[in-house]
């Protein structure tokens, strides 16, 4: 193997482990509140079919944004919750939207084998940045977790992996 990809293995295995130690760790149980002063409408990247997406697709519904990874164990483990969450909600006009910070293909592959019902966007390029304009301040740590209000602005936020139960009192009182 040549240098660059024991490198890229390294790198891929300590985001593995970064991921799964902040996504076991207990965050408080509520929600975090941010200034409001970020919005949907800033969000801009490519879907999963290398469509450049734009948040102002979802002004006017409830919008949570999922960051997560294929190599995240606790991020994997809360999709299927988030599956449901949309399916349940949609009719609410609430949006579950995943921001995967991986590669295309394989943020693709995961997603069709498990059968997420909600857009998949890829963060292939400054991740880190948009995870902490969203209020991420632990160094990128996943799964993280967002909410939209209705208006497009960002009102709350989470670390770690969450429930039906907590992604429902972020959302709830924005319906």
């Amino acid at each position: 193997m040549n240098k660059k990809v024991i490198i890229l293995i390294l790198i891929s295995l300590l985001g593995g482990l970064l991921g799964a130690y902040f996504g076991q760790q207990k965050f408080p149980e509520t929600p975090n509140t941010v200034d409001g002063s970020v919005m949907i409408n800033e969000l801009h990247l490519p879907d999963i079919n290398r469509q450049l997406r734009h948040g102002e697709e979802w002004l006017g519904k409830v919008v949570v944004v999922n960051h997560w990874a294929t190599w995240c164990p606790p991020c994997r483990e809360e999709i299927p919750m988030l599956i449901e969450y949309q399916q349940r909600m949609e009719k609410e006009g609430v949006q579950v939207l995943g921001v995967a910070h991986d590669l295309l293909d394989a943020t693709r592959i995961f997603g069709d084998q498990i059968g997420i019902n909600y857009p998949s966007l890829v963060a292939i390029a400054n991740g880190t940045e948009l995870l902490a304009r969203h209020g991420n301040s632990h160094s990128g740590a996943l799964p993280y977790t967002v909410v939209f209000d209705r208006n497009g602005k960002l009102v709350s936020s989470t670390m770690g992996k969450i429930d039906a139960e907590g992604l429902h009192q972020m959302v709830q009182p924005l319906l």
